[in-house]
This record gives structure tokens, C-alpha cells and sequence, in this order.
């Protein structure tokens, strides 16, 4: 990037995007790699090509490029860097495994990009035309009947849709919910019987308004609206639009939930990272207030809602045991914030921050306690978004390894991390040397080999 880069926190750092495409199958490792581990760890995030103008670039717009690296029998065979990009759409924000495809995501109404195990070849994916209207960076994936739940948006359009897959990747169910305002819907919440739609006051009406009237406003005019109710949508599962029953919620917005699930006497526990405000004093990313960690339980009957902070610590990028989506959990792991994790006291002023989201330790939460862990990785290195992957046979909860990038700004390079998710403040068990830095990005997943399927017709494997 230019000098200029300087006036843009998302622009600098670890943030500056990576100019090259990498390939390499000389990998060091420290430690050793658990020999179940068989499969790809993927990670995507913003990588601007070119020049871009510090003044109006955010952070959710750049081109997108995917880091993997591959895993098996203890080996580590490879990192691949490869910019996303199929019929001039490039998804930046989250890359997970459905129906046995390789799909990079991203919300605003764009479909997903297929990607090859080798990450050689991609295509645009629309689920025979159903999501050709976009599709979202966070769907929720029900562990017992393996139906993917989604809530898109498109700015050109007035309404949300309600979308679900099969665990084939193929559509069975779709409702439109018409919202005002354009408001940005970054994820969703699951539990067994209900879904969560998120309306909360970041909007596109609000940018334009900020356009209009002359003031700074990004490439991404999307911020914070005034005028916007703050309120989630709760329907059941399969159901419509005209079955939601909204409540308010407190004034915030909301990233990204960490799980929720029904209780007994009908309502219903949302765990999310919440944040007071937000682009609102930052147009160029998500600073402005310091997230934290807070329980909502909703109650539809009454259309009340009880917060509480759980934790300790500022904490983005949640994670839980996917084989507990929409089910009762205890453990989150995060990416602390700041780059030694910032406590939550009476001292902080959650609310007023002029720093960009930065990210530190790894921080495991027990919500049943409300008790944090902490793992410092070591001076000037910091984690990206954890990857919970359960053992075989796991025998509790936390009975899995987290993986996670690592940012080493003393050698300016990157790193796969494999701790022991039950005991996060024992020492790493394998660390994988990467050949360059990882920007910091958005989302990365465990894509095991058993949920590519090879040789389908369908896909690109």
C-alpha cells in the first residue's frame, strides 16, 4: 500500500493486504500435528488488489483471498494462498463445508464462490438460482437434521429472506421479511425449534442520509442509525414471515452470536458479542466501542428481555462446539481484544474508543460460571478467530483442540496453533510455520476430509 495507508487503521499492520499468491509444501512444525487431524484449515478475509483511497476504503470491502493449509496423519502438506474470485465476485468473510462443496461466503447479495479442495478452481454456487439474490456470511447448521439456516439481505431489495438448505445443498424452504431502513444483518441465531432474525440500527437508509447531506461516508455506506429500531424477530424453524414476533432489545448492535437455545418455560437464551455503537465515529470498521461478551433471555410470551455480561474480558470472533448449535452450551472460545485482552470494569468506557478492532489472546469462557481462561500466545503475537474441532469419540464438551492463525509481529509471519481446547493455558501442542503473514481477516473453519465429497458431478472436487 501507499504512505497514505497510514490514515486508515485497516490499512496498516497486519491489516496491509499480502500482494501474492503462495504455494509451498515445505512446512516446519513445532511439536506434534494429533494424527486425526485429516482435512484443510481454511481462512478468508479482506485483501485489496491494486490501489485503494485511504479516506473512503472499509474494511468489509476488500477482495477476498483464502488461506490453506493442509493437514494429514500428523503432516502438514501444504499452505496455498489464492485470491477468491469467479464472474468478477470475490466473498471475503467466511469459509465453511455444506453438502460436501467448499464455499466462501459473504453477505450484501452476492451467492457463494465454491472452491476446490486444491483451491485451484472456483465457480459461483447459487443453489440452482435460489440464492441468486445473495446469501449470508453466518448460517447456522442444525447438528441432528443437517439443514443450513441462513438470513440474507440485499441492499437493492426492501426485505430479508429466510432461506434453508438441506444437507445436500439443495433449497427447502424460503420466506421474504420485509424490514425497513436496509438494516445490515451480519448473522443469525438457531435453536431447536426457533430462528433469530437480527434488526438492529446500522443501516444503508442512514448512509445515504449521510451521503446526501455531505458528510464522510465509506465505500461501505452502511452506519449507524438514530432512527432505527434495535429488536430480533423470533419464528419457528421452516416457518414465515407473518409468524414473527419482534422485540425490542437493548440499543447495540450485534456482529456476531455465539449460540442460543429454548429453555422449559418457553423462552429462549441468546448469547452474543454486543457492542454499544459502531460506525459511528469508525467508517472504516467495526471501533468505536469495545464488545463484550452478554446473555439476552427472551421471553416471546411477555416480549421482555434480561441482560447480563458474562466474563471478564472483551472478547470477538465466538466459537462453541458446532455439535451444540441451537442446544444448551457451557464453553465459548474468542479472540480477546486488545492485545492483552481488555477487562471489563467499572474503569472501561465501553462506549468510547478510537482504536480499530484488534485482537489478542485466546479466551475460553465458561457461561455457566462465568469464568475466563486466557492463553497468551507470547510478546507481540495474537490469534485470529478459534476453530473449535471435537476428538473422536470426544468424551465432554471442551474435549477437542482449538486451531487458530497466530500473527507474530516480531517476524512479521503467521502461524497454525494447535492447543488442547479443555486446557487452554497449557502449552501449544503443534505450531505450523507459515511462509508469510495472514492478514487479519474475518473467519476460519476445520473442513475435515469426510465432509468433501469426491468425484462429485456437482461440485468442483
Amino acid at each position: 500500500m501507499t504512505e497514505t495507508a497510514a490514515e486508515n487503521f485497516y490499512l496498516g499492520g497486519n491489516h496491509a493486504p499480502v500482494a501474492e499468491e503462495v504455494s509451498t509444501s515445505q512446512l516446519a512444525v513445532t511439536g506434534a500435528l494429533p494424527s486425526e487431524l485429516n482435512g484443510r484449515y481454511l481462512r478468508i478475509g479482506p485483501n485489496p488488489r491494486g490501489q485503494v483511497d485511504p479516506a473512503t476504503y472499509h474494511w468489509f470491502s476488500g477482495a477476498g483471498m483464502v488461506h490453506g493449509i493442509r493437514l494429514r496423519e500428523g503432516r502438514a502438506e501444504w499452505y496455498r494462498s489464492r485470491f477468491v474470485e469467479s464472474e468478477g465476485h470475490t466473498p471475503n468473510t467466511n469459509v465453511l463445508a455444506h453438502g460436501g462443496r467448499i464455499l466462501a461466503l459473504v453477505e450484501a447479495g452476492q451467492p457463494p464462490v465454491e472452491i476446490a479442495p486444491d483451491l485451484a478452481r472456483m465457480a459461483v454456487w447459487n443453489c440452482d438460482g435460489t440464492l441468486g439474490r445473495g446469501f449470508t456470511a453466518h448460517p447456522r447448521t442444525d447438528p441432528v437434521t443437517g439443514d443450513m439456516h441462513a438470513i440474507t439481505y440485499n441492499p437493492k431489495l426492501a426485505a430479508a429472506r429466510y432461506v434453508v438448505l438441506d444437507g445436500d445443498g439443495k433449497a427447502k424452504h424460503t420466506s421474504d421479511i420485509d424490514l425497513d431502513d436496509g438494516p445490515m444483518i451480519h448473522d443469525m441465531a438457531l435453536t431447536e425449534t426457533r430462528v433469530v432474525v437480527l434488526d438492529l440500527p446500522v443501516t444503508l437508509a442512514a448512509g445515504m442520509r449521510r451521503a446526501k447531506a455531505g458528510e464522510p461516508v465509506s465505500n461501505l455506506p452502511y452506519v449507524w442509525d438514530d432512527q432505527h429500531p434495535a429488536r430480533v424477530g423470533i419464528l419457528p424453524v421452516g416457518g414465515t414471515a407473518e409468524q414473527i414476533r419482534w422485540i425490542e432489545v437493548p440499543r447495540c448492535f450485534v456482529f456476531h452470536v455465539l449460540n442460543a437455545h429454548d429453555n422449559p418455560d418457553g423462552s429462549l437464551t441468546l448469547d452474543v458479542i454486543r457492542y454499544d455503537e459502531v460506525f459511528l465515529r469508525d467508517l472504516h470498521g467495526p471501533g468505536g466501542s469495545v464488545p463484550a461478551l452478554v446473555r439476552w433471555t427472551i421471553n416471546p410470551a411477555t416480549g421482555t428481555v434480561n441482560e447480563h455480561v458474562i466474563g471478564d474480558y472483551s472478547v470477538e470472533f465466538p466459537r462453541i462446539n458446532s455439535t451444540l448449535v441451537g442446544r444448551p452450551h457451557r464453553y465459548g472460545w474468542f479472540a480477546g481484544v486488545g492485545a492483552h485482552g481488555l477487562e471489563i470494569t467499572d474503569d472501561v468506557e465501553r462506549s468510547h474508543t478510537n482504536a480499530g478492532l484488534e485482537t489478542g489472546p485466546l479466551v475460553k469462557v465458561d457461561t455457566v460460571t462465568g469464568t475466563s481462561q486466557i492463553h497468551h500466545y507470547g510478546p507481540g503475537r495474537v490469534t485470529m478467530e478459534p476453530a473449535f474441532v471435537p476428538r473422536r469419540n470426544a468424551e465432554g464438551e471442551d474435549d477437542g483442540w482449538i486451531l487458530s492463525v497466530v500473527h507474530d509481529a516480531n517476524t512479521n509471519l503467521a502461524e497454525l496453533v494447535v492447543v488442547d481446547a479443555a486446557d487452554i493455558n497449557a502449552g501449544p501442542i503443534a505450531r505450523v510455520h507459515l511462509p508469510q503473514r495472514i492478514p487479519f481477516g474475518f473467519h476460519g473453519n476445520w473442513i475435515p476430509d469426510t465432509e468433501i465429497v469426491q468425484g462429485s458431478p456437482t461440485s468442483l472436487c
